[in-house]
């Protein structure tokens, strides 16, 4: 009986790990040789195919038996192998925010459409909020942000207009940088009310922009945070192939970027083992890269009380340290 359970939980661990895999991008045939090989079943290069056994190579999942070329292939142990696919998709994300910020570069000035249109222009000052709150009045199906400071006007006043649009039946999506659920205040006067309203919700460590492109029709976008900050600028962008591209940067960031749930989710798990409000905030400040300082400010506990929740947190998902934790956290939902 006691082997039937090593088993189970093993092909339990295997199935998560294959779910990582697949959402880095690594295709169903890799994931399953890949699979087959930490099983520990003997397999000689010959017996696979070919191709698949290129990618996986190529991939960093599996490398040449040292011992001859005839010899098992080898598994790369899942830490490393999901660290190196993590570190290839982050640069990815870094090339498709350096062919932005080329594009961006182009259309800095006034840039003349065919048809005689103004495809993009600077704005600058108080015009920046008039313009914004002009575009957002006219939202019609949905608005994209990438949020990140500097914040051009007060937090609680941005998430009533936010929350009045979601009311209105505008859809939100946003992607949130660590910055702004560490900024001050600002998760829990923006963010939190935000998401709760309706709000879809994720966070990365960083955005390389701030950006706000509404129907599609009309894009805000500030080409570095250093710019915005003390040029106080912004590009606006008509339908064309840069507004085209930054959808893309959007979709490209929400994709690998961690959900973040509304406080009053019901989340599906095992009885008993349900995190609260707080531990789901706790958790969406700790994925984010949030320093524990300021975890415990916001939350307003004391420190002995904040690790003490992060104990029983990595208790009930049977994580060993807070990578674990995260990846856990994203699998049942609690984020």
């Amino acid at each position: 009986m006691g082997q039937v359970v090593h088993n189970s939980a093993e092909d339990r661990s295997t199935a998560e790990l294959a779910g990582h895999l697949l959402a880095l991008g690594v295709d169903p045939d890799a994931v399953g040789l890949y699979r087959r090989l930490l099983s520990g079943a003997p397999l000689n290069l010959g017996e696979a195919d070919g191709p698949v056994v290129d990618r996986l190579i190529e991939l960093g999942l599996a490398v040449d038996n040292p011992d001859g070329p005839h010899q098992p292939l080898l598994p790369v142990p899942p830490g490393a192998a999901l660290d190196l696919l993590t570190r290839r998709a982050a640069l990815r994300l870094e090339e498709a925010s350096a062919a932005v910020a080329g594009a961006y570069e182009s259309w800095r000035r006034r840039v003349p459409a065919p048809g005689g249109g103004v495809v993009a222009e600077e704005v600058t000052g108080a015009d920046i909020e008039k313009r914004l709150g002009e575009a957002t009045a006219g939202a019609r199906n949905e608005v994209l942000r990438f949020d990140t400071p500097p914040y051009f006007w007060d937090s609680a006043r941005g998430a009533d207009t936010e929350i009045a649009m979601l009311r209105r039946g505008i859809a939100h999506r946003a992607v949130y940088a660590r910055a702004s659920l560490a900024h001050p205040g600002h998760l829990t006067t923006n963010i939190q009310p935000c998401i709760d309203a309706g709000e879809q919700a994720r966070v990365l460590p960083e955005l390389p922009v701030k950006l706000t492109i509404i129907d599609d029709r009309i894009g805000f976008l500030g080409l570095s945070l250093a710019d915005v900050d003390i040029s106080g600028s912004l590009l606006v962008v008509r339908p064309s192939g840069l507004l085209t591209a930054l959808r893309a940067l959007f979709e490209a960031c929400w994709e690998r970027a961690l959900p973040i749930q509304a406080t009053g989710v019901v989340v599906t798990t095992a009885p008993g083992a349900r995190p609260g409000p707080t531990e789901r905030r706790i958790l969406a400040m700790l994925v984010a890269g949030v320093p524990d300082s300021q975890i415990i400010r916001e939350l307003g506990v004391s420190r002995r009380t904040f690790f003490r929740r992060m104990e029983l947190l990595m208790a009930q998902a049977g994580a060993a340290s807070r990578f674990q934790l995260a990846l856990q956290a994203q699998r049942r939902g609690w984020l």
